[in-house]
This record gives C-alpha cells, sequence and structure tokens, in this order.
C-alpha cells in the first residue's frame, strides 16, 4: 500500500459516516412524529387513529405523517367512515420546533381572520 492511499482510506471513510448522519436523524425524526401525533390526538377513545404512511424532507428536517380515523357508523350506514387525517413536523436537526395538524378540519388550525379596513 502506498503512502497515498494509506491517508485517502479514513478520509473515505469519515465522508461515509457523516453521510448516514444525516440519515439516523432522517429516521429518528419520522419516528418522533409519528409518536407526538399519537400524543395529540384528541379522539382516540371514540374514533380510533391509524397511521398510514410518512414522508420527510431532505434530513428529516419537515415530516408529514397520514392515516385514516375510524369514524364509527351513522344510520342507515353499517360500516365505520374512514377520514383522512395528516400532521406536519418541523425540526431543526433532531429537536422538533413546530407540529400542526393538516387534516382533518377540526383539527386542523384555523387561519387568522382577515383585518378589515372597513
Amino acid at each position: 500500500m502506498n503512502h497515498r492511499t494509506r491517508h485517502l482510506l479514513p478520509v473515505l471513510l469519515a465522508f461515509s459516516f457523516a453521510g448516514l448522519t444525516g440519515c439516523t436523524s432522517y429516521y429518528k425524526n419520522v419516528d418522533a412524529c409519528k409518536d407526538k401525533v399519537r400524543a395529540e390526538y384528541p379522539d382516540a377513545a371514540s374514533a380510533p387513529l391509524k397511521i398510514t404512511g410518512s414522508g420527510a424532507s431532505y434530513h428529516g428536517s419537515r415530516v408529514i405523517v397520514h392515516g385514516t380515523i375510524q369514524n364509527p357508523p351513522k344510520p342507515p350506514a353499517t360500516k365505520p367512515s374512514p377520514v383522512p387525517a395528516a400532521a406536519e413536523c418541523t425540526f431543526s436537526e433532531t429537536s422538533m420546533t413546530g407540529f400542526q395538524w393538516l387534516v382533518p378540519a377540526k383539527l386542523a388550525p384555523k387561519p387568522p381572520a382577515a383585518a378589515s379596513d372597513e
């Protein structure tokens, strides 16, 4: 092994490990967001939430968790009606900096009322 190759190997290993740290935060952030969605869901006793998937941006800085809520059937229906649900978490590295429901409308934050000039 020549002199250059011997010094190149540690450098290449360092770069590969540095790249893996972003992957690790990605998975940790997705799991943290799923846990937050479960914790913040208010109707678990009456209408269970089923998480069906998730997606995250580069390094997990923004995570979307989606699922369905099984509402009990209302007559004349005999089957429960699934309602879509989704929430967004934002992260700085591995620290959660924001959380908000996207759907259903009853959980999503209301936009601020526009100020009237009249």
